[in-house]
């Protein structure tokens, strides 16, 4: 089912600001240029201003427009990295980056092998990194695949950067294009290993993300599962009850 419009419009310029084509400072088109370019109603478009207003986006400024604010923290979705990955042939934004903590074959845990759709001991492949603004750690995460994608695949059995991201890169590796994905979520206290990665004092709140990305056919590609401090905000979804 399609987004209504001022979702869609709203998910553009959230686009442009992850991806770091509009910067802090930078002022957002306006309603009246919104309404022409997407062909609707001023209230429409004041309508998606408003959900990147409370998604603490943007700011409004008498006599300049609204205006991306200075310090957004953003928990990026694996969708909307994707589509930077795609956009920019980098999926990290300016000021970031990430330190390749470990890639290695394993045997899938139950877990594992139930999002990738294979038997518990199956060959995997897993890589654990830590992303960085600056050097200020802004999440960790385990990314998993199956061990035969690493024939084509061969970086990720390596300990360096795939600035590209692996979806992107298994997508031109392999000619599989991820098609749609699956996340959810949820909130907990940091264990050790995560208050040392991410640099925070016990106890602490962070928020998990499991994401399953899938092919044209429905097969998973890939696995993943990420978590963020408190205090970042993923993207605002409304739906009809």
């Amino acid at each position: 089912m399609a987004l209504p419009k001022y979702e869609q419009i709203a998910q553009s310029l959230r686009g442009s600001i992850v991806r770091g084509e509009l910067v802090p400072g930078d002022t957002i088109p306006s309603v009246p240029e919104l309404s022409r370019t997407w062909e609707v109603a001023k209230a429409t478009a004041e309508r998606a201003i408003a959900v990147l207003r409370q998604e603490g986006l943007v700011d409004s400024r008498q006599g300049v427009g609204t205006v991306v604010r200075e310090r957004v923290l953003l928990a990026y979705t694996a969708g909307e990295r994707y589509q930077t990955a795609r956009a920019t042939g980098n999926i990290y934004t300016s000021g970031e980056h990430a330190e390749i903590l470990g890639a290695e074959r394993a045997e899938a845990s139950e877990e594992v092998a139930a999002a990738l759709g294979v038997e518990p001991g199956t060959a995997v492949v897993w890589r654990q990194r830590v992303t960085l603004e600056g050097q200020l750690p802004t999440g960790t995460s385990i990314s998993w695949f199956l061990a035969d994608l690493a024939t084509q695949c061969p970086r990720l059995l390596m300990r360096d950067r795939i600035r590209e991201g692996t979806t992107r890169y298994l997508e031109v590796q392999t000619g599989r294009r991820p098609s749609s994905g699956r996340d959810t979520w949820t909130a907990r206290l940091a264990t050790p290993e995560e208050l040392t990665l991410l640099q925070l004092e016990a106890p602490a709140a962070v928020s998990e993300t499991r994401h399953t990305v899938f092919d044209a056919d429905g097969n998973p590609l890939g696995y993943e599962v990420g978590v963020i401090p408190a205090g970042r905000w993923a993207r605002v979804e409304e739906y009809a009850l």
